[in-house]
């Protein structure tokens, strides 16, 4: 980080980042709508929401979790400025020269990790996610109610995912207090983007379960269904105020990737114009056959730009 250096904020030394993974991202504020008010909002400022954006196709390309641990502005040629608090660190103790104990401050990394060779498909993915995602966004000022509700159906998605990303502190950990919510942020991101405007109330949760199967090859759409339902139902308990049983890590992480899959398999489905992908999805669901339209796709859009691990399309 050449720019950085010679500037310490609150005395942090700049060696503690030294090999950490750096996301810019422009200030997305965005300018009111026409009836001057802002077209979603989130109570307080949570920097992965605010960049969700910039964040989203990162948590795409890899199953590994994915943190925000500090955020920082910068004005080229100016300033950064950084909270010295947010970087986590930790004690490592090593042996000097003499074998006398030394503890070493170091940065604490989590489990997302890019070796330097895969850098250039990273980059292939990340482009051809980011054009889908803004096509999307670009709805926001269609003046077509399906578009603007389309790119506000992502976001929200978004928003919540990145949510759970945030408050879970390890491949499959939750705090305890804190798994019921986890499971309705994954279940309110399903339901953003499984549900089209024209559903009616009722058959909502069936709809949900059998357009997520369907984004699926054949042989594996049983095991969403069930897990998507099993979801559903908890959160249908939660919001009717029943006691659920105690959400297991293990679930929780198969739903998160679940969960994972649906958004990206739905940024690469889904139409930009005034069509919306959920009757090709109910078309595909009630008729094997028919699912060329929705496999073949999704199977290009995996040889062409594929994500870090194997998917089947």
């Amino acid at each position: 980080m050449p720019a950085l250096q010679g500037l310490q904020p609150g005395g942090l030394d700049l060696d503690l980042l030294a090999g950490a993974p750096f996301v810019h991202a422009h200030n997305p504020e965005r300018a009111p709508d026409r009836r001057d008010t802002g077209w979603f909002d989130f109570a307080g400022r949570r920097p992965e929401a605010l960049h969700w954006r910039a964040l989203l196709p990162l948590i795409l390309w890899s199953e590994d979790l994915l943190h925000v641990d500090a955020v920082f502005g910068v004005e080229r040629g100016r300033y950064f400025d950084l909270n010295r608090n947010q970087v986590p660190t930790t004690i490592q103790i090593y042996e000097d020269r003499h074998g006398i104990p030394e503890e070493v401050e170091v940065r604490e990394s989590g489990s997302f990790r890019v070796a330097a060779a895969a850098l250039p498909r990273l980059q292939a993915f990340c482009s051809a996610v980011t054009a889908k995602i803004d096509a999307v966004m670009d709805g926001i000022t269609s003046g077509r109610s399906l578009p603007r509700k389309r790119a506000r159906r992502l976001e929200r998605a978004a928003r919540h995912l990145l949510q759970a990303y945030q408050r879970t502190y390890r491949d499959d950990g939750v705090w305890e207090e804190e798994a019921d919510e986890r499971l309705l942020d994954y279940v309110i991101a399903l339901e953003a983007l499984m549900v089209s405007p024209g559903d009616k109330h009722e058959g909502i949760s069936e709809r949900i379960r059998t357009r997520t199967a369907a984004l699926f090859p054949s042989p594996l759409r049983k095991g969403v269904e069930s897990r998507v339902q099993k979801a559903y139902s908890a959160r249908t308990k939660y919001v009717h105020g029943d006691l659920l049983a105690d959400q297991k890590e293990a679930e929780l992480r198969e739903l998160r990737l679940l969960v994972r899959q649906v958004v990206l398999r739905w940024l690469i489905l889904t139409p930009y114009d005034t069509q919306d992908l959920a009757p090709r999805l109910d078309t595909a669901a009630e008729c094997i056959s028919c699912s060329r339209a929705i496999n073949e796709p999704l199977r290009a859009f995996f040889q062409a730009s594929p994500p870090q691990e194997d998917v089947r399309a």
